[in-house]
């Protein structure tokens, strides 16, 4: 019996994300935003990064993964009042704070993997952890992660979810074309997440209406299953640059727990790889 809420809740929460395509790109804006001492970690393994930064998306023989992925800032009251501890959490919402979501401490988590892999010395252990990393980083930049709201059921706009951080991507963004901000140094950045969702979480409103706009302004395609390409055309034109700015943030965010791994761990320098 205990185990049916879990199942449920495994059905029903936003266990998608940005794709593979959009959390590729966050990989690869990040090792491009790294200074050369972190970067020569990943010679020759940038692609094993991009391969795996889908991963988490694809664990769904662990019921507790759904929750990894976002956290509902309704339930706390809003961002103002966002838990920072697992213990607060729990103290506002008892038992039901895990399934409104604990992204952040999982990428503190994850983080802490990091270090230790690079403590270990395996460069292949750096670029694994690294991905599974930046999955939850990226999903902590979808403004549709931080809201109970997630797939606009609660406005009548079902499939804004995909909408936004898999079609909008697919059809429009190409890594080259984007900016990559350099990772920075950063002695608070154990904390950090906390800022991300909150930042994303100030972007819900006007995407949704930027959908309701679109839909409006599309008769045809209207709020039916398929979105015509004029609907394309207006929602990329409102929501376009929020896309591109979340995804590169999210890159750059993850330079930064690289970088910030690497200083913690003591600046180790890469493995030199034996003459063949």
């Amino acid at each position: 019996m205990k185990t049916l809420p879990l199942l449920i809740l495994l059905a029903a929460s936003p266990l998608w994300s940005w794709g593979d395509k959009g959390h590729r790109t966050v990989s690869t804006l990040a090792l491009r935003s790294l200074p050369e001492g972190p970067r020569a970690w990943f010679a020759g393994r940038e692609a094993e990064v991009c391969d795996h930064a889908s991963d988490p998306d694809h664990w769904k023989q662990d019921r507790k993964e759904g929750p990894r992925h976002f956290m509902d800032l309704e339930a706390y009251g809003g961002p103002a009042q966002m838990p920072r501890t697992l213990e607060e959490a729990q103290t506002k919402l008892g038992g039901d704070y895990y399934r409104r979501g604990v992204v952040p401490w999982i990428v503190q988590d994850r983080w802490r993997d990091l270090v230790d892999a690079f403590r270990e010395g395996d460069p292949a252990k750096v670029a694994f952890a690294s991905a599974i990393l930046g999955h939850y980083i990226g999903d902590a930049h979808v403004p549709l992660h931080t809201t109970e709201n997630h797939d606009g059921q609660l406005t009548n706009q079902r499939g804004i979810h995909s909408r936004w951080e898999s079609g909008l991507v697919e059809r429009h963004i190409a890594a080259e074309d984007l900016t990559v901000l350099p990772a920075q140094p950063d002695k608070a950045f154990f904390y950090r997440p906390w800022d991300w969702v909150k930042a994303s979480h100030a972007l819900v409103p006007q995407l949704l209406e930027d959908d309701r706009d679109a839909d409006r302004s599309t008769p045809l395609g209207g709020r039916g299953k398929t979105r015509t390409a004029a609907y394309w055309m207006i929602f990329w034109s409102k929501q376009g640059p929020v896309v591109k700015q979340q995804l590169q943030l999210a890159g750059q965010h993850l330079g930064d727990a690289i970088l910030n791994a690497w200083i913690v761990a003591g600046k180790p320098a890469a493995p030199v790889k034996p003459a063949p």
